[in-house]
C-alpha cells in the first residue's frame, strides 16, 4: 500500500477560479469573492474529485457537464452524454458529430 503513487489533485486556486467563472454574471456582481471563497473551501474539501477538473460543453440546446482528468477525455465524455441525450429525445444526431464549445 505504502509504495503506491498519491493522486495529486488539482489545487484549490485552480478549482475556486474554476468554479467561479462557471457562476452566472448577477451571482459573481451580487457575491464577493471571499464570501464565495469560504464557501466554497467547505464543499470542495469535502467532496472533490481527487483528479478530474470539471468541464462545460455546449452541443446544439444542450449544455454538458462532465468530470475528467483532460480536454480529450472531457470531450469524448460530452459527446457520449450528448448521444445519450439526442436518443432519449428522438433527436437525430448530427452526421458530422457534435460541435462541442467550451464554456469558460
Amino acid at each position: 500500500m505504502l509504495d503506491r503513487s498519491q493522486p495529486k489533485s488539482v489545487s484549490f486556486e485552480t478549482a475556486l477560479r474554476d468554479w467561479w467563472s462557471s457562476q452566472p454574471q448577477s451571482f459573481r456582481e451580487s457575491t464577493s469573492l471571499s464570501v464565495a471563497r469560504a464557501c466554497f473551501r467547505g464543499g470542495y474539501s469535502a467532496g472533490k474529485h481527487t483528479l478530474e477538473r470539471r468541464f462545460v460543453f455546449k452541443a446544439g440546446r444542450m449544455r454538458i457537464t462532465v468530470w475528467a482528468m483532460g480536454t480529450t477525455e472531457a470531450k469524448k465524455k460530452a459527446e457520449a452524454e450528448a448521444d445519450f441525450r439526442a436518443a432519449k429525445k428522438g433527436w437525430p444526431i448530427p452526421k458530422a458529430g457534435w460541435q462541442l464549445q467550451e464554456e469558460k
